[in-house]
């Protein structure tokens, strides 16, 4: 069976051999409403509690309506910082978004032939067999209305 924990190994630098270098074309895919399993989840909150208050406060705070294209608009995930172009919770980040170009069915959005994951599909059925549920969803259940709420206090 495999272990839908295996991606999260932490790189230290950039593989130079690695075609992904960061563009974050794929960020426009950080969509509103991204399920997690539930250790996912703990791990996110774990995470915030961590990094720097100020600047989870400004990414959390932010009008997450992106525009696309002239007439389309989308909800962005409530950690992707729209003005900065990245992931606040990039080392923490669900499953999903891991596997962004790193499996068939979710391919880089430029076309870079990056190295695929041996197991994907094995990977995502176990996964799938998690329960899942969106981050506001697990902080509901648990009483926490204002993700806010997570991050450490705000230094005087």
């Amino acid at each position: 069976m495999a272990d839908w924990n295996y991606p999260l190994a932490k790189r230290k630098r950039r593989n130079p051999r690695d075609p992904c270098d960061g563009c974050h074309e794929c960020g426009m895919r950080c969509t509103a409403g991204i399920q997690m399993a539930e250790d996912e989840f703990e791990r996110i909150v774990e995470y915030l509690q961590k990094c720097d208050p100020n600047e989870a406060r400004r990414v959390l705070e932010q009008s997450k309506t992106v525009q696309w294209f002239e007439d389309i608009s989308y909800e962005a995930c409530l950690f992707y910082d729209v003005t900065r172009r990245r992931c606040l919770v990039y080392p923490a980040r669900p499953l999903i978004c891991r596997l962004f170009g790193r499996v068939e069915w979710l391919p880089c959005p430029i076309g870079r032939k990056l190295p695929l994951l041996h197991n994907g599909i094995e990977l995502i059925q176990t996964y799938a067999r998690q329960r899942r549920a969106t981050f506001g969803e697990w902080c509901v259940e648990r009483g926490i209305f204002d993700p806010r709420n997570l991050i450490a206090a705000k230094p005087e």
